[in-house]
């Protein structure tokens, strides 16, 4: 990969990522998906008297299910998973510790080999305008967004107002790289 093809993926990984920044910390858009329990400390006990260590819970687990599990907590189970409440969390019963640079640093780096996979892929197509190069980027969003998403949606019922609010931002996230690296690009 050349300097210029180098400074493209470097620039592309820059914008997404404040644009990620921006659209998180300015915008009311993805705080206004988040819902909040009616009584936090209550569940929080809740969860650490029952998450000992963290992870991803599934509420009910029935993945946890072996040939050893009674049919009576089978049915249980899966009467919870039709009737509800059902659930897909990260816990962390220690909490997330105090915030750090490194999040952001990684965060950083994430973008910038997403920006790097996105103009190596750009390089491979000849004779592109500048505004198809921009649309070739917008469209690995595009992509980003329906594989990383859509499934989130169908298969652990995130809401349908997250799923969409995540993928807008994220194809706005590429679209704003793609006329970065289609600029540095077309040098």
């Amino acid at each position: 990969m050349s300097r210029t093809n180098l400074k493209a993926a470097i620039i592309g990984g820059l914008i997404v990522f404040i644009w990620g920044m921006f659209s998180w910390m300015v915008f009311p858009w993805h705080q206004s998906t988040l819902k909040k329990f009616t009584d936090e400390s209550e569940v929080a006990d809740v969860i650490k008297d029952n998450a000992p260590v963290a992870g991803v819970y599934v509420l009910p687990n029935t993945f946890a299910y072996s040939e050893k599990t009674s049919h009576s907590e089978m049915t249980k189970g899966m009467k919870m998973m039709e009737n509800g409440p059902f659930m897909f969390a990260t816990v962390k019963p220690n909490g997330m510790g105090p915030m750090t640079m490194g999040p952001f640093v990684f965060s950083l780096i994430l973008q910038i080999v997403g920006a790097f996979i996105v103009t190596w892929m750009l390089m491979q197509t000849k004779g592109l305008s500048f505004k198809k190069k921009v649309g070739f980027v917008t469209l690995f969003g595009v992509s980003i967004a329906i594989l990383g998403q859509l499934p989130e949606w169908n298969w652990w019922g995130f809401s349908g107002c997250y799923v969409t609010t995540n993928m807008a931002d994220l194809i706005v996230g590429w679209f704003l790289a793609g006329l970065g690296i289609a600029k540095v690009l077309q040098k």
